[in-house]
């Protein structure tokens, strides 16, 4: 899973983003008073204090006493409106959609289940999207429309629990659509997804000659090879052990578990459903740090030249005889062995570790061969390691490798050089690692244990190289990972949803604001605008801090007209240059930044799907973080709805 910008800690986000909600807010207040201020001395002249003051006590009023009971009949009167609309036809569009979807995506995808959640998690994202957009920017001016607000503000119902009712009433029946889309979806994918296959000992399986190098005790030998039938576009090769056991191929992430069943005659072979085919894996990750070729620590690795700058890379020896420096170093904090009870199926052979490397080739040589790398452990605290082994990859393959408890090697002391963050890593001085790598019973040991010899505490590296010449390993932080055990799929299925429904209120909340003050057609167009800002957040913020290739709007006109390149310097200091750069400064840092600050952020929420449909389990401080977020733009937005609609005339 590729994570650009990952998501910081609960503790580490939560005060600062207070601080900037807080300013936003002060900031909004500020221009919401001086607006207000204009607006009554226009009306009201010398004068204009007194209606200030009795218009802001209202305000607080209505603000702060609004009835429970009222705001229901509002949400429940929006709920009554909506199903009159017939938003179940929302409903029937995607339940009819699934049942011809299976018909045109291709069960034989290598990845059928990272297919099947895209679908589903698209499907629902944007007709739940279009359902919120349009019932909450036509549900006033539709009721204004039509005088039926009459019958509403005659009654003693306050402005803000006109507007809040709208947006629970909103976001309830988008929410049970959107619960119903969720259990259809599950249903969907899992029916999908579940196959099983046939296979047969006499067509399918082949027994195995015993060689003379064989030891005909082995429990483990292989007695019979052969391959399952094909269903689904795939079939999955199959090994038979002289103690019974069997192992069947993964194949699209998934494999089948195999039973036998023996009668007089002939032995059946059971082949069960597809197991693994949807996944919620805990990762944990680790910090990342290079090792250049001088053996010197580095924050960075070798730039191939690739635009995108995810990855750093390492490069291979120079030689057949010189192994390389360079290395991708992960250090791994808090663990210990009750992370990993040896009792589970997962770990009980050893530590299991995955990871998704990128490739960079300056010698083609057999394309299809290949990069290999090593992947070795060190002890932090001590510099002993150990290579634990060799592997192929491939680009963006993902491999899952096991560092076994008990780990066969050859020792090496290595020390780490230089300084990453003003810290040393490891031993403090090399004449502590000379004493060591001199040591007589260290250099003869070939058997260590994983925690005890190499995790310090809670902390161990694992170091990757690439070993082939002239080709190079590109690694991020995200993409070696020590799996954790399985989490629920259900539950986050569930998670994916409710990211969704994050997106939801928000939609809601702006729907139902451009709604107060604006007719219904222009309300969506409007809240469709923030949306789509809202997915070009860091574009915008980046072009509001002034560092996007080719300058502001008025400096990439000057370019376009004068047909100058976006590298070229402008001409040197004159009255042209100046204007032009002051003109953008004033309208990227004082109009276009604010503006991009206070848009939320929709493509954020976009890491849920990419974790859903990876197989990733999504934390429950991402939910956190994001559910303060949204509701933290809801609030705000929900009060200058109210403060709109207070000073609007209605019945004219």
């Amino acid at each position: 899973m590729i994570i650009e910008q990952s998501i910081p800690k609960f503790s580490e986000w939560i005060f600062p983003s207070i601080l900037s909600w807080l300013l936003a807010v002060a900031l909004l207040v500020g221009v919401a008073f001086v607006f207000s201020v204009v607006i009554c001395l226009m009306r009201h002249g010398r004068g204009a204090y007194k209606p200030f003051i009795l218009a802001g006590k209202r305000a607080f009023a209505n603000l702060v006493s609004f009835s429970i009971a009222r705001t229901w009949a509002i949400a429940r009167l929006t709920i009554m409106e909506s199903i009159r609309s017939r938003v179940i036809y929302v409903l029937l569009l995607f339940l009819a959609i699934l049942l011809f979807a299976g018909w045109y995506l291709d069960s034989r995808n290598e990845n059928p289940a990272r297919l099947y959640l895209t679908f589903v998690l698209s499907t629902t994202t944007i007709l739940v999207m279009l359902l919120a957009l349009f019932l909450s920017s036509f549900s006033l001016p539709t009721d204004i429309k039509n005088k039926t607000i009459y019958a509403v503000v005659t009654k003693p119902v306050r402005g803000s629990e006109l507007v809040f009712g709208r947006i629970v009433g909103v976001s309830l029946i988008g929410t049970v659509i959107l619960l119903l889309m969720g259990i259809a979806s599950y249903a969907f994918v899992i029916s999908e997804l579940q196959h099983t296959h046939t296979i047969t000992e006499k067509a399918d399986l082949t027994p195995v000659v015993l060689s003379s190098d064989s030891n005909e005790d082995d429990p483990k030998r292989v007695v019979m090879r052969g391959r399952t039938r094909v269903t689904n576009g795939h079939k999955h090769e199959v090994e038979i052990h002289a103690d019974g056991t069997i192992d069947v191929e993964v194949v699209n992430g998934h494999n089948h578990a195999i039973t036998v069943e023996k009668f007089d005659t002939h032995t059946r072979y059971n082949v069960g459903i597809a197991r693994g085919t949807l996944q919620a894996r805990v990762p944990i990750y680790g910090k990342l740090g290079f090792r250049d070729g001088d053996g010197n620590d580095t924050n960075k690795g070798i730039n191939v030249g690739h635009e995108w700058e995810y990855r750093s890379y390492i490069g291979g020896r120079t030689s057949e005889t010189t192994a390389s420096e360079e290395s991708a170093i992960f250090q791994f904090n808090d663990l210990h062995e009750g992370l990993f009870p040896r009792s589970v199926d997962t770990f009980a052979q050893g530590l299991p570790i995955e990871m998704t490397l990128g490739v960079f080739r300056t010698v083609k040589a057999n394309i299809e061969k290949p990069v290999y790398a090593s992947l070795s452990v060190r002890n932090p605290k001590t510099g002993l390691t150990v290579e634990v082994m060799t592997f192929g990859t491939e680009e963006s393959m993902t491999k899952s490798l096991i560092i076994p408890w008990n780990i066969s090697g050859t020792p090496q002391v290595i020390q780490r050089k230089g300084r990453i963050d003003g810290n040393y890593y490891a031993t403090p001085d090399d004449q502590t690692v000379l004493v060591q790598r001199n040591d007589p019973v260290l250099n003869a040991r070939r058997q260590f244990d994983l925690f005890k010899d190499f995790v310090a505490d809670g902390q161990i590296e694992l170091w990757l190289k690439c070993i082939d010449r002239h080709q190079y390993i590109g690694v991020a932080q995200a993409d070696l990972y020590i799996r954790a055990d399985e989490a629920s799929v259900e539950i986050n299925f569930l998670k994916g949803f409710y990211a969704i429904w994050m997106r939801m209120i928000i939609v809601t909340a702006f729907g139902v604001l451009f709604s107060t003050f604006l007719s219904g057609p222009i309300a969506m167009i409007s809240t469709v605008g923030v949306m789509i800002s809202g997915f070009s957040k860091g574009f915008l913020i980046t072009i509001g801090i002034g560092t996007i290739l080719g300058g502001g709007p008025f400096e990439s006109l000057f370019r376009l007209m004068t047909q100058q390149n976006m590298v070229t310097d402008l001409p040197a200091e004159n009255y042209s240059t100046t204007f032009i750069k002051t003109a953008d400064f004033i309208y990227e840092r004082l109009f276009l930044y604010p503006i991009g600050q206070a848009i939320p952020p929709l493509s954020d929420y976009g890491i849920y799907d990419l974790a859903l449909v990876s197989g990733f389990n999504i934390p429950a401080e991402w939910l956190l973080n994001h559910s303060i977020m949204t509701f933290a733009y809801a609030i705000p937005i929900f009060i200058v709805a109210y403060l709109i609609l207070s000073n609007r005339e209605l019945a004219k």
